[in-house]
């Protein structure tokens, strides 16, 4: 006769811990809990500040010798009176003088000797690594990514292409147009700055969506947007239109140094930013059409 359950032996069961089963969160704790900070733009630019600095110590050498090049490029250059030399050696003297910015002012010889030691060193170490013609591959990029974008817009591309000429324009008459002389205004000695930065901002833009200049771009849309109370519709393709138009009115100043225009960059620049913002209203769902 077998014997009742209850007299067999128990063997002891391991315990396993239950843990126990959070209660859904409520718009309290959901409160309580801290979010990640937004990034905006100030915020992206402190930061990228601060990279800075901590990175200066372990650049001085190399700050050390890039100062020492500006100086000594200029300290050779910038008393030279061209007129006063002979032919041969005046040619020469012209040449450095505008491969080196010498004659213009701080701020854009400033943004050139950054572009050279920068983006100038990062070009030249890879068309030594991968060749010339692997190496300018982004500027052939350029078409083709400018026609995705303005398929993208269509006709909304149009006031940001005037906008950036306009503006290009202006800056290029400006950078053309310090000199010791006042009869020296938007002249080709002191051009090849806005040329040098329409090379880079073309490479940039033919490189990569990923770049600091998009980043800015779309960090300033969401902040206007945010101020404005409005929806965010500014994409890469406003920032590729705006940024290619403003590479065209730094190219369209060299005709007008050619035919002698003191002031054509401002004037023409003026002219185009009030037509993209006409253009601007005219394009608005509210505006005329």
């Amino acid at each position: 006769m077998a014997q009742p359950e209850s007299f067999l032996p128990r063997i002891p069961q391991p315990v396993h811990p239950v843990k126990p089963v959070s209660p859904p969160l409520t718009t309290g704790s959901a409160a309580a809990v801290k979010a990640e900070p937004r990034e905006t733009l100030l915020s992206w630019m402190i930061e990228s500040c601060k990279l800075g600095v901590r990175a200066v110590p372990k650049m001085a050498g190399r700050l050390a010798v890039q100062l020492g090049i500006v100086l000594a490029v200029n300290l050779l250059l910038w008393p030279l009176n061209t007129w006063q030399l002979p032919a041969p050696i005046a040619s020469i003297a012209k040449v450095m003088i505008f491969l080196t910015a010498t004659y213009n002012n701080i701020i854009p010889k400033t943004i050139y000797w950054v572009i050279v030691f920068t983006f100038g060193r990062r070009l030249f170490v890879r068309i030594k690594n991968e060749g010339l013609a692997r190496a300018v591959a982004p500027i052939r990029q350029i078409v083709p990514e400018f026609k995705q974008a303005y398929l993208a817009l269509r006709e909304k591309a149009w006031p940001l292409l005037l906008m950036g000429g306009g503006i290009g324009l202006v800056i290029a008459n400006n950078f053309a147009s310090y000199s010791r002389f006042p009869e020296a205004r938007n002249k080709i000695d002191k051009y090849f700055v806005a040329l040098v930065i329409s090379f880079a901002v073309s490479y940039i833009l033919g490189e990569s969506k990923k770049n600091w200049m998009f980043k800015f771009a779309r960090l300033a849309g969401s902040d206007v947007s945010r101020l404005l109370k409005k929806p965010n519709t500014f994409t890469d393709n406003h920032t590729f239109i705006l940024l290619s138009g403003f590479v065209a009115g730094l190219l369209l100043d060299a005709p007008l140094i050619a035919f002698k225009a003191m002031y054509g960059g401002y004037i023409l620049g003026a002219v185009l930013v009030a037509a993209a913002l006409v253009l601007t209203f005219v394009l608005k769902p509210g505006g005329r059409t």
